[in-house]
């Protein structure tokens, strides 16, 4: 799943694909593309919460 998820995010943020583009373009619903899209950045600001002191100077 982690896979489709940065494929996602990828065709979103740096070929800047709408949802309704990239759900074409993967034969998926718009909506799957907004969850993939959402639960990725949820998933990156967890893991940058957790170990955002470990970067500290």
């Amino acid at each position: 799943m982690l896979k489709e998820k940065r494929i996602t995010v990828l065709l979103y943020y740096f070929l800047q694909l709408s949802d309704v583009e990239i759900g074409q373009l993967l034969y998926i619903p718009h909506s799957t593309v907004q969850y993939r899209r959402t639960s990725s950045f949820e998933r990156l600001k967890r893991f940058l919460d957790e170990h955002a002191d470990e970067w500290d100077d």
